[in-house]
């Protein structure tokens, strides 16, 4: 792994994030008036060897790339098509936002070999693990066709 990246998980305090991969820790949890937590947000750091794996989740997550490598995201719809988005810095005419909406398929990693890619991730409501599939080869059955999908299976570590 990468030293920067080696060091800003220990900043960062972030911890390895168990079947999707990479390191996360919430960063923060936003509350109601009446107290009720009503969103979050994490930071997620990955490489290119422990990646966000391909996964869904039941409500939109809107990613926002911070630093590192630029990365790329694949969503997979239900009705088979596809997207690959690019997220990186804005200065480097990149665009450093993208929304995956509830119910699509995702995974993200670093475009370079040996990168890192430093990002936060906002729900609403507050990410659950009951909310989360990491997807199973069967889930994936409908998508052979698409170009992208070998860069995002397996793997992790």
């Amino acid at each position: 792994m990468n030293e920067q990246a080696r060091t800003l998980i220990e900043t960062l305090a972030l911890t390895r994030l168990d079947g999707e991969g990479g390191f996360f820790r919430r960063f923060h949890t936003f509350y109601s008036e009446s107290h009720q937590e009503s969103g979050s947000t994490i930071l997620y750091l990955m490489t290119h060897r422990d990646f966000s794996r391909m996964h869904r989740l039941k409500s939109d997550e809107v990613w926002v790339f911070l630093d590192g490598s630029p990365m790329e995201m694949l969503t997979l719809d239900s009705d088979g098509s596809h997207a690959l988005t690019t997220l990186g810095r804005a200065s480097d005419g990149r665009c450093p936002i993208a929304t995956v909406k509830a119910g699509q398929w995702q995974a993200s990693r670093p475009i370079e070999a040996e990168g890192w890619s430093l990002c936060a991730a906002t729900m609403v409501p507050a990410w659950d693990e009951a909310t989360f599939t990491l997807a199973a080869e069967e889930d994936l059955a409908p998508y052979v066709t698409c170009p992208h999908l070998s860069r995002f299976i397996g793997g992790g570590r």
